[in-house]
């Protein structure tokens, strides 16, 4: 008889709601996929005039008329942000040159969050989170608060929007994606690509399940950021 997996001995061990999200955790939660009658895509970008850049131009290119721009918003006192630093940070230095431009918009409190995490040398200098990509603060919540209103949901962090001629033509839930997000990274990157051909994205997801005709979701989330992650 098969013994079970030490992991399946520890999740049996766990309160239902915990259990689930550590299973969500591994295989990626179907409700944080991107689909192809997502809300959000096609609406127009939010005004960016608000944006307090935080990094030096020279080095952190800003993003410039033309480029088709990767909004990774994030916060820096929610530690599921932090893997996603390192593969956002890859994505920069891959596309360097290649009119594309990612932004990291930190949706803390104040910029005291994101510059602490800039001038940490643990973490400016670190191979685990490398920081290679421009970093703006959101100035008032106004960003935050557009792109939640545009999904008519809360929107949870980290979370990302691909925008091409001032429309969001893509976007990507990471909080509950887990191990998969790196798969995930790849799907955007397959759109990525096709947008600099002059190419619309791939619209082969199918539909939002979790949508209803109306445009409500059936089962609106509450904001997904985990009280133990806000915490260092």
């Amino acid at each position: 008889e098969r013994r079970p997996s030490h992991h399946l001995n520890r999740l049996s061990s766990m309160s239902e709601s915990k259990r689930l999200f550590e299973e969500d955790k591994i295989k990626g939660n179907a409700k944080f996929k991107t689909y192809d009658n997502d809300r959000i895509l096609g609406e127009a970008a939010p005004d960016l005039k608000g944006m307090e850049f935080l990094t030096d131009a020279k080095d952190y290119p800003h993003p410039k008329e033309g480029d088709i721009l990767v909004l990774f918003v994030w916060a820096q006192f929610q530690k599921a942000c932090y893997p996603k630093v390192v593969l956002y940070s890859k994505l920069a230095e891959h596309y360097k040159g290649k009119k594309v431009c990612v932004v990291g918009l930190s949706t803390d409190p104040d910029t005291s969050y994101a510059q602490k995490w800039l001038e940490d040398p643990k973490k400016k200098y670190s191979s685990a989170f490398p920081t290679k990509f421009t970093i703006a603060f959101d100035k008032g919540g106004k960003i935050k608060q557009y792109l939640s209103m545009k999904m008519r949901a809360p929107l949870s962090v980290p979370h990302t929007f691909v925008i091409k001629d001032d429309k969001i033509v893509w976007h990507q839930q990471h909080s509950e994606l887990g191990a998969t997000a790196p798969m995930y990274m790849s799907v955007m990157e397959d759109q990525i690509n096709l947008l600099l051909e002059g190419k619309p994205v791939m619209k082969k997801f199918g539909e939002n399940p979790f949508q209803s005709a109306g445009g409500d979701d059936e089962d609106e989330d509450e904001d997904e950021d985990e009280d133990e992650d806000d915490e260092e």
